[in-house]
């Protein structure tokens, strides 16, 4: 029998989706094919059998003996629920529409190829048959057997993945108890008023949350959901992201505690569910949310607001967006653009990185929604904290993923992904203009080697016939200290350039803001960074390159004043904070917040700086007020 002996050097190990990949390419074969690690062998056409060779119990239900007649009855109940749960998540699919992240379908097909994992249903049904049991104890029992096995991993992100199987688990056991369909979640649609009180949301409190189960809360009246369990790493937590719903996880026994109808607050932002409200804790909570409401709404009224200071001075304000949906939140707010879309999204959570067909789909709603105005698209910035396996996963994992093959860095390593992506781009320029810009860019090399490729890709496009915009402007991303400090080499090679403070930020001070040792170091305020801000929008103003704000100092409207100073004339941020930008935008004087940045910047230490901008910022509010 031919062996092969190969290497594993995804960072994350054989997880569930690399797994799935493997086993859908053994299923290729009509032969037998064995994967074997440490004396331990299973077959490669098991995607649970391949992750657990990489790397409480469940639910308890009655054993009931069968004669052996019984046995085939028993096992067409698996079948039967089975299929009704393949249903269930077909159906799913088809009501998410094309609009929805592809980490969500991602996800759905995830659990669909555990669904028919062999070694949880054909291993059932063998129990079933050798041990004439009933098909609840033995799926229950496989299940154990399964996580055991999940159980003796060493790797935490793998052991989670438990999870996902359990979850499979559970959904077969409730349509083998509701055969006729009534397993289904009875999501509400509205909840009457209590007790005079104004009336409230539903929020979905469980033991765990399966993430197809999450894509339903999408379309329901939920304002938020707690948990039991759950981790920054669990799958539900992540989808908890994406879809931005307001969650607590983790809360070990929150289920047991809470009783179906009764009043609770999650608050997310303290990171805590309160229970048993008293008349003086609800009050405080309903006057937080009726002022917060009332800061909306007038908000609100500002949205066709020209951006212009009291001197005249126009500003734009611009949308950061993770996925193409998010246009529409962009308009409704009043955002004259897409200073950032973030198109790594589409490579995440799958198995191969997307087609080039694919890419400019989503490009082109993206353009589309945004109605004539500029969209500006960051090509792929894989790499540190968003690792992207589908690219990544044939490389060894560096020893300082921050500082390695990323961002624009990986994609002159890799031309042929870039390629797919660029040409993805230029098509999607042809239905509404783009701005193309680089990440990570340290000097003028990068921009020339990216510029090439560039072309490159629009000579395969005319080759092609297709269209796209040859003017296309093309920018950097100044987010390393050199690319600040030698901003005068680059920008004769770009016709724009946006600052990611985020990087910025943590390259200038040599700390990681992911790790929580150091994230207290990380630190907007700090007179190296504002210095190099203030230099770089200098350069750019000096040379007549337009310039943005892309980072979170944008969005933050404590900050608007002394980036206006700077001479910043344009920001880009998160949807929900452009109109409280905007309000600061409107009530300020240009000229005279170039007077005062340019004080406080002389400032060396970082503590009186932050002192003197919030002096600066509460003699507004005074004023204001």
């Amino acid at each position: 029998m031919p062996k092969q002996t190969v290497p594993v050097i995804n960072a994350l190990g054989l997880h569930l989706r690399a797994s799935s990949k493997l086993s859908q390419l053994a299923t290729r074969f009509p032969c037998e094919v064995w994967l074997s690690r440490n004396n331990k062998r299973v077959n490669a056409k098991s995607v649970l059998g391949v992750t657990m060779l990489a790397a409480g119990k469940g639910t308890d239900v009655p054993r009931r003996e069968v004669v052996a007649e019984e046995s085939p009855q028993e096992v067409e109940r698996l079948y039967n629920a089975v299929r009704s749960v393949d249903e269930e998540f077909e159906r799913m699919r088809r009501d998410l529409g094309q609009e929805v992240a592809a980490e969500l379908r991602a996800f759905l097909d995830l659990q669909a190829i555990v669904l028919h994992d062999p070694l949880l249903i054909e291993a059932t049904r063998d129990r079933i048959l050798s041990e004439h049991c009933n098909a609840e104890w033995a799926l229950v029992q496989q299940y154990e057997t399964v996580a055991e096995q999940f159980d003796s991993i060493d790797d935490e992100y793998l052991r989670e993945r438990r999870a996902d199987v359990r979850q499979i688990v559970e959904r077969i056991l409730k349509a083998m108890r509701h055969p006729d369909g009534g397993h289904r979640i009875a999501l509400p649609t509205e909840q009457h008023q209590q007790d005079g009180h104004t009336q409230l949301p539903w929020i979905l409190v469980a033991h765990d949350i399966a993430p197809a189960d999450m894509l339903l809360l999408k379309e329901h009246s939920f304002a938020g959901f707690a948990t039991d369990t759950g981790s920054p790493t669990s799958h539900t937590a992540i989808l908890a992201r994406s879809l931005g719903l307001p969650a607590v996880v983790g809360l070990q026994t929150l289920h047991r505690l809470v009783k179906q109808g009764e009043p609770i607050i999650v608050d997310a932002e303290a990171g805590v569910v309160l229970g048993s409200i008293d008349a003086p804790i609800r009050s405080i909570y309903e006057v937080r949310q009726a002022e917060q409401a009332v800061a909306r709404s007038r908000l609100v009224r500002l949205k066709n607001v020209a951006a212009q200071t009291l001197d005249g001075e126009t500003v734009r304000l611009l949308a950061n967006l993770d996925l193409p949906s998010d246009a529409a939140t962009a308009i409704d707010v009043g955002c004259q653009g897409v200073g950032l879309f973030r198109s790594e999204f589409l490579y995440m959570n799958r198995h191969d990185p997307p087609s080039e067909d694919e890419q400019f789909e989503a490009y082109r709603r993206v353009v589309v929604a945004m109605k004539g105005r500029p969209v500006t698209i960051r090509t792929l910035d894989s790499g540190a904290d968003k690792d992207v396996p589908s690219v990544s996963a044939h490389r060894d994992t560096p020893s300082n993923p921050a500082l390695a093959l990323r961002a624009i860095r990986l994609c002159l390593a890799e031309p042929e992904l870039f390629l797919t992506q660029l040409r993805a781009i230029l098509r999607a320029s042809a239905h509404g203009p783009i701005k193309l810009l680089v990440p990570l860019v340290s000097g003028p090399q990068e921009m020339v080697a990216a510029r090439k490729l560039i072309a490159t890709a629009m000579n395969q496009l005319s080759d092609r016939k297709q269209k796209f915009d040859a003017a296309i402007p093309i920018g950097a991303m100044i987010e390393v200290p050199a690319a600040a400090l030698a901003i005068d080499g680059l920008l004769p090679v770009v016709d724009f350039a946006s600052l990611g403070t985020n990087d910025l930020i943590q390259y200038t001070l040599a700390i990681d803001r992911a790790d929580g040792d150091v994230a207290h170091l990380y630190n907007p305020l700090h007179p190296a960074v504002l210095r190099l801000i203030r230099d770089v929008i200098k350069a750019c103003l000096k040379q007549d390159v337009p310039v943005s704000v892309c980072g979170e100092m944008a969005g933050d409207p404590d900050l608007t004043r002394l980036l206006l100073g700077f001479g910043l004339r344009e920001f880009s941020m998160h949807p929900a904070q452009v109109l409280l930008v905007k309000q600061e935008v409107l009530r300020t004087k240009a000229s005279e917040c170039a007077k005062q940045s340019s004080r406080i910047l002389k400032q060396g230490d970082p503590g009186k700086l932050s002192a003197l901008l919030t002096k600066w910022n509460q003699e507004r509010d005074h004023i204001s007020g």
